[in-house]
Formats: structure tokens, C-alpha cells, sequence
């Protein structure tokens, strides 16, 4: 744009979608917080087979708190710095996030998108059992306990580097350790309602969380403009939702300080992402019957062609259940 007055309303715009939405968000959280209370109780109290039905749903909402904590990350959830801070933490603590060490892990990745360096490694399915096995999130629960101890004994990500930083990651890890301990303890004196009640969905909220991630970035390793690293994935209301508008990941790359619940506005705005898709099934259809002909780096229909599959991330919860925002922990 040349034309200095447009430049002007641009950043003007700008600004105002990085506002945070005070109202929203808390009507927002309130909603998944009274949905889950609702869940809680008629698992405790009432509990019918028919609920195990739910399992699946409660989950979906379990996953969309690592966009709500990715928002924190960005300090664009609510408007201070410290109030960012304690929200993070609380989305991220239910399932079992280091707030700290993630939002390190994900500002480089920021910084380094798609090439060398990038804290979300690159995943390459080179069949549907490796896809099958990555979309469960299995390798995600032993390297819980794995993260834990290391931060435990002061091992961090490289991306961890200031004392401020070790310190907050020791916190939340103290944090984490107390919630685990707490919900071990009810497991043993209410098995079956912890286990249908939060357990269940837990591994539900992973798998749902390496569904709804995995195309913001995949078949797209190797160029570091986001205009072709990074994908869109159109998605209806209720989704947008819950997920705090995660699905639309290229236009959050682009403008990182846009509050989450701004991101449809700004879709609208800017027009369509240059990589962009119909839809989640429709990424993974494509995905499944590319992976079932043999061709596992997916050529994307933009011309860009993945490399080789790289190196595995020893820990999965630096790079989460498949590659999630950065890493989970």
C-alpha cells in the first residue's frame, strides 16, 4: 500500500483486533467452564452409559485449552501481562502443559517457521500406521512424567535461556506435579468416575488436539515465508469456538498479535490464505489417500513439495502429541 492514509487505517485496524475482548473471552471461558462443571457432576452423580457417548465431545472442549494458553502465550487473552500469565497457566495446567516452557518453545517457533531451528519439528507420516499412531498421542503420556523430572532437576529447552524464565518453568512444573498428585489421589478413591470423567477425555482432548494441528503446517517444511509455510483451515462456528479460532493459523503468523478472538474478523479482511483448505476432513482425506498410494510427503497443491522426514523430537512434549503450537511443555 502506498498510499500513507491506508497504511495509517491498516495499523489502526491492526490495533484494535489486538485488543484483547474482555467480554468475549470471559463469556467464552465461562461457557467451557460451565459445560465441563455440567459434565463433572452428572458423571458423579448421575452417571448413565449413555455418557460415554460424551467422552468424545468433552474432550473436543478439553483440546480447545491449548489455544486458549497459546492466546496467553501472545499476551493477547486478557490485557496484562500478569493476568496473561496466570491464565495460561491455568488453561494450560488441566492437561498437562508447562505454560513456561511453552511459550518459549513457541516464540521461536515464531521466529523460525518451517526451516532450521523451528521448536515444532517436522512430521512426515511415511504410511497410515505411522498417521494412525501420531493422531493418537500415545508417545505424549510417558514424556509427561519425562518433562516433568527434567525440569525438576533444572534440564530445560535451549529455548529457556533467562533465569526468569527457569524460574517461572519451575513454578508451573510445581504446579503440575500438585494437580497430578491430587487427581491421582481421586483416581484411587473414585476410579470409575475419574476415569470416565477426565482421563478418557484427556485422551480424547490429545487425539482431537494432533487432528485439529497437524495440517497448520504440514507438507509445508523448508520455505520461510508464511504465505507458504503455514495453512488455513476453514472451519464452522461451533468448532471456531471452542478452539478459540486456532484454525485459522496463517493469518495468526501473520499478525501474531491479534487476539484469538479477533482472528475471524481479520480472516475476513485480509481475504483468503494463499494455502488454505476446505476443511479438517477434507485435509485429512487428502492426507489418508495420498498416504495410501505411497506418497508420503503430500506435494501441496501450491507447489511446494516436503522434505524428508527429519530428525524425531526425542521429547514429545517439546513438540506435542504432533508437532502442537511450538510444544506442549
Amino acid at each position: 500500500m502506498n498510499n500513507p492514509s491506508d497504511h495509517s487505517i491498516k495499523i489502526h485496524r491492526l490495533r484494535q483486533l489486538s485488543t484483547p475482548g474482555t467480554l468475549r473471552v470471559s463469556l467464552r471461558a465461562a461457557a467451557v467452564v460451565v459445560l465441563l462443571a455440567g459434565w463433572g457432576t452428572a458423571v458423579a452423580t448421575a452417571f448413565s452409559w449413555w455418557l460415554l457417548v460424551l467422552v468424545p465431545v468433552t474432550g473436543f472442549i478439553l483440546s480447545g485449552f491449548i489455544n486458549a494458553a497459546h492466546d496467553c502465550a501472545h499476551r493477547a487473552h486478557v490485557r496484562s501481562v500478569r493476568g496473561n500469565r496466570l491464565a495460561g497457566a491455568a488453561w494450560a495446567t488441566p492437561i498437562f502443559l508447562n505454560f513456561s516452557i511453552y511459550r518459549q518453545q513457541h516464540l521461536v517457533h515464531h521466529r523460525r517457521t518451517g526451516v532450521e531451528g523451528d521448536t515444532e519439528p517436522e512430521t512426515v507420516f511415511r504410511n497410515l500406521r505411522e498417521y494412525v499412531h501420531g493422531l493418537s498421542a500415545v508417545a505424549f503420556w510417558p514424556s509427561v512424567v519425562r518433562r516433568m523430572k527434567r525440569t525438576l532437576t533444572g534440564s530445560f529447552p535451549a529455548s529457556v535461556t533467562s533465569d526468569a524464565n527457569r524460574c517461572a518453568a519451575r513454578q508451573d512444573n510445581a504446579v503440575l506435579m500438585s494437580w497430578l498428585g491430587v487427581v491421582l489421589v481421586l483416581t484411587v478413591l473414585f476410579p470409575f468416575s475419574l476415569l470416565v470423567g477426565y482421563w478418557l477425555p484427556l485422551a480424547c482432548g490429545y487425539m482431537w488436539i494432533s487432528w485439529l494441528s497437524l495440517p497448520e503446517h504440514y507438507g509445508l517444511w523448508g520455505v520461510p515465508e508464511v504465505n507458504r509455510n503455514t495453512r488455513t483451515v476453514l472451519a464452522p462456528l461451533l468448532l471456531r469456538f471452542f478452539q478459540w479460532n486456532g484454525n485459522y493459523h496463517a493469518e495468526h503468523h501473520r499478525y501474531p498479535a491479534v487476539a484469538s478472538v479477533n482472528l475471524h474478523e481479520l480472516h475476513r479482511e485480509i481475504g483468503p490464505h494463499p494455502v488454505q483448505e476446505a476443511s479438517y476432513l477434507a485435509f485429512h482425506t487428502r492426507l489418508v489417500k495420498s498416504l495410501a498410494r505411497g506418497d508420503h510427503a503430500m506435494n501441496d497443491v501450491h507447489g511446494l513439495k516436503a522434505a524428508s522426514a527429519g530428525a524425531a523430537d526425542p521429547d514429545p512434549t517439546c513438540s506435542g502429541p504432533v508437532g502442537v503450537r511450538g510444544g506442549l511443555t
